[in-house]
């Protein structure tokens, strides 16, 4: 008897973004928070597998190297145990409604302060989307007609497609299409999904 063949996981752009962008967070933690940013339900070993397989690492190995010995005036406190004192703020500070471009091109804005940038910056774009059109359906994500992910801030802009959708437009080539054809190609994406769950087939996530 043959063991079945595990799929392989399949992100989106944004989700690839965001792993990339904050690959030197813990495992654990990133995974909470991926799962919480991209309504998803992936494992730990999931994160951790994508990760290893695009050469992100936390660049953390959690133990003393071989040869390292701890400061001589290290307090029994443990590490770091009175470098951030409560009210302290850190020289990289900045405060809530900074905006950054991220490694991959992304604009994000800070909503909130609570000292981890995974849960306090959040893509312009899905803000823009959500201020007029509410949250993010589960399963869909937000994307740029003109494929300008700089021109996130004009609504006419931004159009709101299923990860399956998207997975598909991607696999046909057509992601960067000229604006006037975005609605297009994604009609013939929602042809093409309908066909493959009509056959029976296994319908790509993105």
């Amino acid at each position: 008897m043959t063991s079945k063949k595990r799929s392989k996981i399949e992100l989106s752009e944004a989700q690839l973004t965001f792993l990339k962008w904050e690959r030197e967070t813990p495992r654990k933690e990133l995974t909470e928070a991926f799962n919480k940013r991209f309504d998803t339900d992936l494992s730990a070993d999931n994160i951790k597998a994508i990760c290893l397989r695009h050469g992100w690492k936390t660049g953390r190995t959690g133990r003393f190297e071989q040869g390292h010995k701890p400061a001589a005036n290290a307090r029994p406190g443990g590490p770091n145990s009175t470098s951030f004192k409560k009210g302290h703020r850190p020289k990289n500070w900045q405060p809530i409604g900074t905006e950054r471009i991220t490694g991959d091109g992304y604009l994000q804005r800070k909503i909130t302060d609570t000292g981890n940038t995974v849960d306090d910056y959040v893509e312009v774009h899905r803000l823009v989307w959500e201020e007029n059109h509410g949250p993010i359906p589960s399963g869909h994500i937000v994307t740029f007609k003109d494929g300008d992910r700089l021109n996130c801030k004009d609504i006419e802009n931004l159009m709101l497609i299923t990860r399956s959708e998207h997975a598909v437009i991607n696999r046909m080539g057509l992601s960067k299409v000229s604006p006037e054809l975005k609605e297009p190609v994604l009609q013939l994406a929602q042809v093409k999904l309908k066909r493959t769950e009509r056959s029976g087939k296994e319908v790509p996530h993105g």
